[in-house]
């Protein structure tokens, strides 16, 4: 999917009103392909990211101050029916979690936390996946000690060894720890796809805009139908 079609996804209309003529035709003419060997990456979609199911945003972030609340529901169906996909094409398959403890250890993974405000990874849920999306057989878990999936873990050496081509990801938040793991993966030099119903954030307009930038820069931002269509072409 590229921000320059005619139908352009709602995502692209923040620009289109604003700054678009910055963005050249440039920036979505290279696109990139699904190798033949993809992994599913699932960020950090915990308890803690997520609240509990019925909560508005604000009873959410009440009990847990990093949750999304109802825009991570509406996203988990979505995203249960990319890892059920990537299971049943036996895609490898990564979970990643926060290191209970791990900001005393290694320092926060956004600045507040270095202010005493407290820590995601220590929250209680911080590493509760909710059942909805529970891992599937053969799926790999792995904690992380700060916003990309890749910064100081295993993923690199799990995805060499499964001889991974391309990244697939989802999860929370958008503008956090997904952003940084596509540009983690794009710096890798994996070919990187984010899927954008199965992606969330807390805010519209900064889930809104860091789609449009990632699609931009380091990833195509493609559908659940897109995903599923390129996979079945072979891309």
């Amino acid at each position: 999917m590229t921000a320059s079609t005619a139908s352009s996804p709602w995502w692209a209309e923040f620009f289109e009103s604003h700054d678009g003529a910055g963005y050249s035709r440039k920036h979505w003419s290279v696109q990139n392909r699904l190798g033949a060997r993809p992994a599913l990456l699932v960020v950090d979609v915990v308890r803690s990211f997520t609240g509990r199911p019925g909560q508005s945003l604000e009873e959410a972030t009440a009990e847990y101050p990093t949750a999304c609340g109802p825009t991570a529901w509406t996203s988990l169906p979505h995203l249960k029916k990319v890892i059920d996909f990537a299971e049943a094409n036996d895609w490898p398959i990564v979970y990643t979690t926060a290191i209970v403890g791990g900001a005393s250890l290694f320092g926060g993974t956004i600045k507040s936390e270095l202010a005493g405000m407290g820590s995601p990874m220590d929250l209680p849920g911080a590493q509760e996946i909710p059942d909805e999306i529970k891992p599937p057989a053969g799926a790999a878990v792995i904690a992380k000690p700060k916003a990309s999936a890749f910064f100081d873990t295993a993923l690199l050496s799990y995805l060499i060894r499964r001889n991974v081509d391309s990244v697939v990801v989802t999860g929370t938040t958008t503008s956090g720890c997904v952003r940084a793991t596509v540009i983690d993966a794009h710096s890798h030099g994996y070919p990187t796809f984010v899927v954008e119903e199965a992606v969330f954030d807390r805010s519209r307009l900064s889930h809104g805009v860091n789609l449009f930038e990632m699609n931009a820069k380091y990833a195509d931002v493609v559908t659940v139908e897109q995903l599923e269509t390129l996979a079945t072409q072979g891309n």
